[in-house]
């Protein structure tokens, strides 16, 4: 399919349930600063993981057609339990574009190491599909993997509850386990995670790895528009315009921490 010079500067499309998913469009800007994103928070309905898979695939195909009318060029599903369950789905809808989600660019990451022992962690939805232990033994078949749901962690990310007491005895509810018999990675299958990292890393045995899924990703996405030739002119201002479906207190100062830096804009909107 032949792509006009206006879709070169057409921007990439990411959305996630919540906030989490500014961690895959930080890591984006990082390494394509001439793009611009287009961020969707599904703020009013977080968090997708305890639902059911219908209502996920329902919440995906809205959250893409919002997203559809910037004339993005590329959509990128920043939510674990989506990318598990939902990436058929939006490619049936979409199929003028590449739809790619978060799972295998961390997957792939994950097996560069040649683990022995690996740990999954994600919400609900996400460990309950099984997505990442199929994946992982798809090219590393004798793997010992376990996926551990850790539902609290989403909330508590939103909230800016990043470290701290209540912190670390979440995190030892959940991982306790990992001290008995260390891994020697940490995959953290939901965008939300990476901002417990220094949590994490303080609580995880010392041999354990955690995988940078918002890195791998972000490079899936610089391959994607390369293989289509569809990166933006080098001499583009690149951005960041996000959009959420609720405005929760601090939104912003929370998206600052996501990010580093403030967005470019905040605009609550109706699906």
């Amino acid at each position: 399919m032949s792509r006009s010079a206006l879709d070169h500067q057409s921007p990439i499309g990411v959305f996630d349930s919540g906030l989490g998913g500014l961690t895959v469009a930080a890591a984006i800007r990082k390494i394509l600063p001439a793009e611009r994103i287009v961020y969707l928070g599904d703020t009013a309905r977080v968090p997708y993981g305890p639902r059911s898979t219908e209502t996920i695939q329902a919440f995906a195909l809205q959250n893409a057609a919002f997203l559809r009318k910037f004339n993005i060029k590329l959509l990128v599903v920043a939510c674990n339990t989506v990318s598990a369950v939902a990436l058929e789905q939006l490619r049936a809808v979409m199929p003028e574009i590449a739809v790619t989600g978060v799972i295998l660019p961390g997957v792939r990451a994950a097996c560069e190491t040649c683990p022995e022992k690996a740990v999954v962690i994600g919400t609900k939805g996400t460990v309950r599909s099984g997505v990442y232990v199929r994946e992982l033994h798809k090219l590393i078949p004798e793997l010992q993997v376990r996926a551990i749901p850790c539902p609290l962690f989403v909330p508590f990310v939103e909230e800016g509850i990043l470290e701290g007491p209540a912190v670390r005895e979440m995190i030892h509810l959940y991982l306790a386990e990992l001290h008995a018999d260390p891994p020697d990675i940490l995959i953290p299958g939901c965008t939300h995670y990476p901002l417990l990292k220094n949590a994490l890393y303080d609580y995880l045995p010392k041999q354990t790895k955690i995988i940078d899924c918002a890195k791998a990703s972000a490079e899936h996405v610089a391959a994607l528009l390369t293989e289509q030739n569809l990166h933006a002119p080098e001499n583009a201002k690149g951005s960041l315009e996000c959009y959420v479906t609720d405005s929760p207190p601090g939104f912003e100062s929370q998206a600052e921490k996501f990010l580093g830096y403030p967005p470019d804009k905040v605009e609550k909107v109706t699906l």
